[in-house]
This record gives C-alpha cells, sequence and structure tokens, in this order.
C-alpha cells in the first residue's frame, strides 16, 4: 500500500478547502515545493503545501488515488 510523503505538494486553496485537480479528476502531485509553485495563481488564495499538512478527509482521497494505479 502506498502512503503520503512529505516530499509530495499539492497547490491548497485553505479558504475554499479545494485542491488542484488535473483534467481527468485526480489530484495534481508534485515532486517538489517549486513546481507547485509554479502552478499557483497569482493573486489568489492557493499556496503549494505538503500533502502531509493536508486536512485528513483530502489525506484519504490522495491515498486512495495513488493506491488504485
Amino acid at each position: 500500500m502506498k502512503q503520503l510523503f512529505e516530499t509530495d505538494y499539492v497547490v491548497y486553496d485553505k479558504i475554499e478547502d479545494e485542491i488542484l485537480l488535473l483534467s481527468n479528476g485526480d489530484v495534481a502531485i508534485y515532486g517538489n515545493k517549486e513546481e507547485a509553485e509554479a502552478d499557483c495563481l497569482p493573486n489568489s488564495n492557493e499556496e503549494a503545501i505538503k500533502c502531509t499538512n493536508l486536512p485528513l478527509h483530502w489525506h484519504e482521497e490522495i491515498i486512495k488515488q495513488i493506491n488504485k494505479d
């Protein structure tokens, strides 16, 4: 079973409790903070954060996604 790593990042909007999704509906997971920051929209509430710092309901969603592969 695969798990979340502190080295994986997502683009997260804390105000809306939303994360950036790919066109197929999967969560966009980045290998480092700089890659995630590059996809944050300017003048928005989006920020690059570690997957492990997300609310628990997002942990569950990402774990389901990475274990379906």
